[in-house]
């Protein structure tokens, strides 16, 4: 019987061993020898459509994208030169209360906490900012100018206005929620009561020397542009907290006082204690003031989004290549272009991609452009003016015309074409025909898309005609509809818009 079993269970093994052999061998000879499946080329022509995928040229740096920075909030070194300490203490307290598109959350922090926060942020900073000499008169209240004074602060404020305007700064920054289309920048529709001047002289002209990966461009304002555009800010409405209405009578104000002055005397004398002393309720009972404000600091992980002078990261940071950059690469930086304009699928999608834009324009129209952008599409697109000289601008075109180019885009085949006036006709009625109209202005027109008044002096032609072939070819979110014409259709409308050029 033993012998039976024992012979039974060697046949069972015998078996199972030549299951395993046989099943190893059929497993890895499919793996081995079996053809890989091929994807659908339907559908990784959808990929590549929506994807957007461009044959890019290489380029000769690494392209920076501001939307994928380390920290998204500025350091933290001199915040307090920055905005008076009353302001802070409820910024901190209450984030969106005080910013309406603010991005900081609310730490749920006492006043104790917030004043040690305060002074571990006070003993990290330099003593004192760079001060700018501004004309005695600027320092009073409105109420107080003579009227001379006033009508020469009147002045600088309208010229900041202007400076305002030109520089676009609405189009990243709302003001009292109107505005930032380009979702980047803070709400400034209470900037005036928290800002020290001196401290916005110097953001506005270096941003990068406050916070290095800011989104902001430096825009190359000189002195005179500087303290109008500060004027401006400082004094027009639109920047000054709304004035809540008040709903108590007179009586109930002059009770409230009386109820103050009662406390003031008690509060006098714990005063000194409190600020020197964080009361018992505190997370973190032990230590200096400073010491325990960083530990706040520390706990509530500031340092995830700021830069903050002795608090250690929790994860390493790539170390940063100060070394400024230079020709087009420290232009692109310098402005921050791709805040808004997407380059090789890094950077921004509210302005135009500039991947193959050497293809797309013409090279003096992009060299005029970049000193005085020109109205082209709606306003609230438009490109701020950032004051380039006309080295910065050539500078940019000749790389843009070596770097920002596509094979793809026929340009070589109406590179010498100058059509009759039968041809700029037909493609004229074709234009019509196809209610291009509805959506872009020649005389008239809409404002959907941008003005095709002069697009033959902006516009490469076999551009213009590749684009017509296939809207969303460089554009896949395009909104013009595809009227798949024929080459003839699409060849008459180049003609067309090809004569639509300024009258020399």
């Amino acid at each position: 019987m033993k012998v039976f079993n024992k012979n039974r269970m060697f046949s069972i093994s015998y078996f199972v061993l030549a299951y395993m052999v046989i099943g190893s061998i059929f497993v890895f000879g499919r793996v081995l020898f079996a053809e890989v499946p091929e994807p659908d080329p339907f559908f990784l022509e959808l990929e590549e459509l929506y994807r957007g995928d461009k044959k890019y040229k290489h380029l000769p740096f690494e392209l920076d994208d501001p939307h994928k920075r380390p920290k998204n909030g500025p350091t933290l070194k001199n915040v307090i030169h920055k905005a008076n300490k009353e302001w802070l203490k409820k910024w901190i307290s209450n984030p969106p209360e005080m910013v309406p598109n603010a991005r900081m959350p609310r730490l749920m922090l006492n006043d104790d906490e917030i004043e040690a926060v305060l002074a571990y942020l006070t003993s990290i900073a330099d003593n004192e900012l760079p001060k700018q000499e501004w004309d005695p008169y600027l320092s009073k209240h409105e109420d107080e100018m003579s009227d001379e004074e006033y009508e020469k602060m009147d002045v600088l404020v309208s010229g900041g206005k202007a400076v305002w305007g030109r520089a676009r700064c609405n189009l990243c920054h709302p003001v009292k929620g109107e505005g930032g289309a380009v979702g980047v920048g803070p709400d400034l529709g209470t900037i005036a009561e928290k800002i020290n001047r001196d401290w916005l002289y110097l953001w506005i002209k270096e941003p990068k020397s406050y916070f290095h990966d800011t989104q902001m461009a430096r825009y190359r304002f000189n002195d005179k542009e500087l303290r109008l555009l500060i004027e401006y800010i400082m004094r027009d409405w639109d920047f000054i907290p709304e004035e809540e209405e008040e709903e108590e009578e007179d009586e109930e104000e002059e009770e409230e006082v009386e109820r103050e002055n009662e406390k003031t005397s008690e509060h006098e004398a714990s005063e000194s204690a409190e600020v020197e002393e964080i009361t018992k309720s505190s997370i973190i009972p032990e230590g200096s003031l400073a010491e325990k404000g960083k530990r706040i600091i520390e706990l509530s992980r500031c340092f995830i989004c700021h830069e903050i002078e002795g608090v250690s990261d929790l994860l390493p940071i790539a170390e940063r290549d100060d070394k400024p950059a230079e020709g087009f690469e420290g232009l692109l930086n310098d402005i921050k272009c791709m805040t808004c304009h997407n380059i090789q699928g890094k950077g921004g999608t509210f302005a135009p991609e500039l991947t193959h834009e050497g293809s797309k324009l013409k090279e003096s129209w992009i060299r005029d452009f970049l000193q005085t952008p020109d109205i082209i599409r709606p306003l609230l697109k438009q490109m701020p003016k950032f004051n380039l000289t006309a080295e910065e601008a050539e500078t940019a075109v000749k790389f843009i015309e070596e770097y920002f180019v596509s094979e793809e885009i026929p340009l070589a085949k109406f590179a010498d074409v100058e059509p009759t006036e039968e041809e700029i006709g037909k493609g004229k009625e074709l234009y019509d025909a196809k209610g291009c109209r509805t959506c872009h202005t020649m005389a008239e027109g809409g404002v959907v898309g941008p003005t095709l008044k002069r697009v033959g002096d902006r516009l490469e032609n076999g551009y213009i005609f590749a684009h017509l072939k296939d809207p969303y070819r460089e554009m896949p979110d395009a909104v013009e509809p595809n009227y798949t014409l024929t080459d003839e259709e699409a060849i008459a409308i180049t003609h067309y818009l090809m004569s639509c050029r300024s009258k020399k």
